[in-house]
């Protein structure tokens, strides 16, 4: 049996864990996240049992409202998981110049070490101290 208050609170509830989901990713608090996936799972459960009993239990536009969050925080995520990988991959290849790899590959051709040529012309043309 589908209780009508508490399909709502769970809505209502879900909606706001949504907006402050969305102002942590635009926010930068990418830790808060994994606080609130057990909760946005628990409330999306609550939401799913009340809709399964009486689907009317919630009104359209509330539910189009709730939809348009879960949209947006999509998006949102899913820019963030792209700026993570993204960083992840630049993190990468400077490790990969950077590191004690040397300056020739595993097939013998020389790698392209820019950034660690560059260091060592510096190195080099610097002044020494004295």
């Amino acid at each position: 049996m589908s209780d009508p208050r508490k399909a709502l609170a769970a809505v209502d509830a879900l909606g706001n864990l949504l907006r402050r989901e969305i102002a942590a990713v635009e926010g930068g608090a990418f830790n808060q996240l994994v606080e609130f996936a057990s909760e946005k799972a628990r409330l999306t459960a609550v939401l799913e049992e009340q809709l399964s009993h009486d689907p009317e239990v919630v009104s359209k536009d509330k539910l189009r409202d709730l939809k348009d969050l879960i949209a947006r925080d999509h998006h949102h995520l899913q820019l963030a998981r792209q700026a993570t990988s993204e960083m992840i991959s630049q993190v990468s290849q400077i490790r990969e110049k950077h590191s004690i790899a040397g300056i020739y590959g595993r097939s013998g051709a020389k790698r392209d070490n820019r950034a660690t040529l560059m260091t060592t012309c510096l190195l080099y043309t610097s002044p020494s101290p004295r």
